[in-house]
């Protein structure tokens, strides 16, 4: 025994380094990374965003400095719990049926483990924590994982569910999609091993259901709420003690419910709560569910789920050296504080912050414990006598067959072939008119009003360089080469994304006079530096989730360049005459399509390496297209051949080749007009 201990004490003492060691480091880069940081916001395009922020900040700040008293604070809490209602959206259809498959003996205690159907067809697999000796009903806690592939069975959240089931509490936790037992499959040849990681597939499904009008945090939130019915139906659960926790993105997934279900009594998100601004600004925005359609376009922020849930007790967890910047937790504390209080609940609500970087360690886990103690009445327990060495592994909390941790294989079907079976419905042809197309495809890509486009001549230095403005606060630049000696250029090639020598000397064979070359927001030189996120994002999903947020799409910024440099050119002198013809190559072959069908100035359009269908790459295991070219809802409308079958009926000239998801060429697909 003696033995024993000492090695625990050895492990404890080195992980105490090891944790003491990360946090320095995090701590310091509070002070290291700003003027790299400011380096990053030099960007034009970091710079746009930044105004766009800005500005939503402002104006929601203007709104609560209105709310006064408690009859205002009253009507603030309904309008952004409607809100934020919008910005989840319509949910999948529910299921909410549960099975359990097995059940472990822990001594004190016993787990049950659970499938519980939350969309028809679909199964969250899941763990049900509770006491065998009891008197009555009762309290329960719905713990909700953050980003570990390990899902239900990661260390810290075995950890809490025990230490809240040795103080008396259930509780029930689940694996998120994508994570634990309903991990995704990495595709043949992919890097990383068998499964993606737990951010790349809900990034990889978010994708898909976004091209069918939907978003996977929609099919979260559907999750939580089956396993909040599921936990009420025990009989061991006490329903008017029911509370909910989770760390980052558990803790993103806590915020929701608490805001969404009145059914939960007391709240307590960790390492999220923040304010927007202040995270866009260090690190840029996070993973798909953390970012709802629209959620900054209605005026919503991190608080405002934090008041949606008031007067119930909330306990806000941070810590000091997070990328959840502290100074956004500080103002979004602040910013509740004065709406608790207005509705009268002040001591309600509480913040706690640990002296650590990101992690669901022990003293923020025994402080959410404290809290819900105090909530519903429970004495806390020092001393538990937990056995962490002991704790249960992955393998036995497995709700399917032994070994089997493949997406619901054995229990239901997966995700991907639900949208597999949604895409079969879709019509394979659609008769379709261009200006319909055109105003639709408008809206889909959430194009700024007219009024807010620029549409100035286009500034050419002697060197050929220019210079303009899609929107106000957004410079661009290009190149024109001219490949004749014509002052006035009959024809113009116009390559979004840029030229190279080859094509420029195609160009002039193809009797071209001038090729003008732009690199929309964001692309090619005008990309964001990769270490802008500090590692925790791709800069283009990042940027993506960003415009979402603000109810805009990349997709649709990226043409509203290409069409400020259309209607820019034919305003230039020398150039008002000339016939157009867009060349756009891979992800730059979508931008050009979309202008070409958007902008009357066009006389044709070469797609290179043009995404063969939307339907492929949302059917596809894998594929090697960068986020931006995602429109949401564009299947519900049409595909990409409907968008070309549209401008040849308009005896647009057409010229393309095709690509498969993968980017491999496929043959016999080009085609002349």
């Amino acid at each position: 025994m003696a033995i024993i201990e000492k090695r625990k004490e050895l492990a404890m003492r080195q992980y105490s380094l090891q944790e003491e060691q990360a946090n320095r480091r995090r701590e310091l880069s509070y002070i290291d990374d700003y003027p790299t940081i400011e380096r990053f916001h030099s960007h034009p395009f970091r710079r746009y965003l930044d105004r766009l922020n800005t500005n939503y900040l402002v104006s929601r700040k203007t709104v609560i400095k209105q709310v006064n008293d408690k009859e205002s604070a009253s009507a603030y809490r309904l309008q952004v719990r409607e809100a934020i209602r919008a910005s989840v959206g319509p949910l999948p259809p529910a299921a909410e049926s549960a099975t359990v498959t097995g059940s472990l003996d822990q001594g004190s205690y016993s787990i049950d483990k659970v499938c519980i159907e939350t969309v028809p067809g679909l199964f969250a697999t899941g763990s049900f924590y509770y006491p065998k000796q009891r008197s009555g009903p009762l309290p329960a806690l719905l713990l909700f994982n953050g980003h570990a592939n390990e899902g239900k069975a990661y260390g810290s959240y075995v950890s809490f569910c025990v230490e809240a089931v040795m103080n008396g509490f259930c509780v029930l936790t689940f694996d998120p999609i994508g994570q634990g037992e309903r991990r995704v499959p990495q595709a043949e040849g992919g890097d990383g091993g068998q499964w993606m990681d737990a951010v790349a597939a809900h990034c990889f499904l978010d994708e898909k259901l976004s091209l069918l009008g939907e978003h996977l945090g929609a099919y979260m939130m559907r999750d939580n709420i089956a396993a909040l019915t599921y936990l009420l139906t025990r009989p061991e659960v006490d329903a008017e003690r029911i509370g909910v926790t989770g760390n980052s993105g558990g803790g993103t997934m806590s915020a929701y419910m608490g805001a969404y279900d009145d059914r939960i009594k007391a709240v307590a998100p960790c390492c999220y709560i923040t304010e927007l601004r202040s995270l866009l600004y260090r690190i840029m925005a996070q993973d798909a569910e953390q970012c709802l359609p629209g959620f900054m376009a209605r005026g919503l922020d991190h608080s405002d789920l934090v008041t949606a849930a008031a007067p119930r007790p909330y306990l806000i967890g941070a810590a000091m050296f997070d990328f959840f910047p502290i100074d956004g937790v500080r103002d979004a504390f602040i910013e509740s504080k004065k709406l608790y209080r207005l509705l009268e609940a002040e001591e309600q609500l509480e913040l706690h912050v640990t002296m650590k970087g990101h992690g669901f360690w022990h003293d923020m886990r025994e402080q959410v414990l404290r809290f819900f103690c105090r909530v519903f009445g429970v004495d806390f327990v020092t001393e538990k006598g937990i056995d962490y060495e002991r704790l249960p592994a992955e393998a036995d909390l497995l709700c399917l067959e032994a070994g089997d941790a493949s997406a619901e294989a054995t229990f239901g079907g997966t995700l991907p072939d639900m949208i597999r079976e949604r895409l079969s419905q879709l019509p394979v042809k659609r008769q379709l008119k261009l200006p319909a197309v055109r105003e639709q495809l408008r809206e889909l890509l959430q194009l700024p009003a007219d009024s807010a486009m620029k549409s100035e001549p286009l500034a050419i230095d002697e060197t050929g360089a220019i210079a303009f403005e899609s929107e106000e606060g957004m410079p661009l630049t290009g190149t024109v080469h001219l490949l004749t000696d014509r002052r006035d250029p009959a024809r113009v090639c116009l390559a979004v994304g840029g030229i190279d020598g080859q094509g420029l000397e195609q160009a002039r064979e193809a009797g071209y006079d001038a090729a003008l070359a732009i690199h929309p927001r964001g692309t090619g030189p005008a990309a964001m530096e990769p270490a802008c996120t500090f590692g925790m994002f791709e800069p283009e999903k990042a940027s993506g989730y960003n415009a979402r947020m603000l109810g805009r799409s990349l997709q649709g910024m990226r043409v509203a360049d290409v069409l400020a440099a259309i209607s820019g050119l034919k305003r230039t002198p020398g150039y008002e005459r000339a016939e157009i013809k867009l060349f756009g190559q891979e992800e730059h072959a979508l931008t050009a399509l979309y202008a070409a069908v958007l902008s009357g100035d066009c006389h044709g359009l070469h797609a290179a390496g043009l995404l063969q269908s939307f339907r492929a790459f949302a059917e596809a295991d894998s594929h090697r297209y960068e986020s931006g070219i995602i429109v949401p809802g564009l299947l519900l409308a049409f595909d990409i051949p409907d968008l070309l079958q549209v401008l040849e009926q308009e005896d647009f000239r057409v010229a393309r080749s095709w690509q498969d998801p993968m980017k491999n060429p496929l043959h016999g697909g080009t085609t002349k007009r």
